[in-house]
């Protein structure tokens, strides 16, 4: 399971809006991991150490985005450590990394770029753009969307391999209050196909129903049974076909 974490008080007072959090969703669910959980909090260290503790006990990964950078505002190395019970110190990677990029010395503004939780490991990929920390089963990421969405696949291939979900959609001219029942029993009896039904406003159809599991023959036949059942009522619009790793 993975959990992801937001940071930013910019992103909870409506500031800047989050770019983030719909393009990790996508790209993990199309890897085989869909989102368990998803979290929006401030630059707060406690607030970080507790949401990561909590999150980090109870899935596999947690990836976060945000509060990195050079500012006094980004706190988010410290809220981490304090979460795995360490202190931040001066990482040599890290360092050597901004090095690079900042003439030695170092402003103390570079230097807190620096400061990562004791234990970190700085992930440089061969691109030369900004490491993937990681603690333990946390990783941290930047908040600037260009410098995350360059990190979110080559953090997918650092995990191991999982399976796709198999997934399609129907469209359908009709309101969920009368198939809702139906669905429900459909759901019931297909326990390995998650079902989902959702309102739409302002399209050529008014309800669109997700079907995904773990493979094509587990979709096909609850799929089909959604299309009879809608063609029986004159309900149907539209049916994807099943497809792996899609997000309809």
């Amino acid at each position: 399971m993975i959990a992801l974490i937001i940071i930013g008080d910019e992103i909870l007072t409506g500031q800047i809006p989050d770019e983030n959090l719909p393009f990790m969703i996508q790209q993990f669910a199309a890897a085989g991991y869909p989102a368990h959980e998803v979290r929006i909090i401030g630059d707060d260290v406690d607030q970080i150490a507790s949401t990561v503790a909590e999150l980090a006990s109870r899935h596999t990964w947690v990836v976060s985005s945000g509060g990195v950078g050079p500012t006094h505002d980004d706190v988010t190395h410290r809220g981490v450590a304090r979460a795995f019970g360490v202190d931040v110190t001066p990482h040599p990677d890290m360092i050597a990394f901004l090095s690079r990029h900042h003439t030695p010395p170092l402003e103390p503004g570079v230097m807190h770029m620096a400061m990562l939780p004791e234990g970190a490991d700085v992930l440089i990929g061969s691109d030369g753009h900004w490491p993937i920390i990681r603690k333990e089963n946390c990783f941290i990421l930047p908040g600037l969307p260009p410098a995350l969405r360059s990190k979110i696949p080559r953090l997918i291939a650092m995990l191991p391999t999982m399976r796709p979900t198999w997934r399609t959609a129907v469209y359908l001219n009709a309101d969920e209050v009368l198939f809702a029942e139906w669905l429900g029993a459909l759901q019931a009896s297909h326990p390995e196909v998650t079902i989902g039904s959702y309102p739409v406003v302002g399209a050529a159809y008014r309800t669109r129903i997700s079907l995904g599991g773990p493979d094509r023959d587990a979709v096909e036949p609850v799929a089909a049974a959604v299309v009879a059942h809608a063609t029986k009522y004159g309900w149907l619009v539209d049916a994807e076909t099943v497809a792996r790793g899609e997000t309809p």
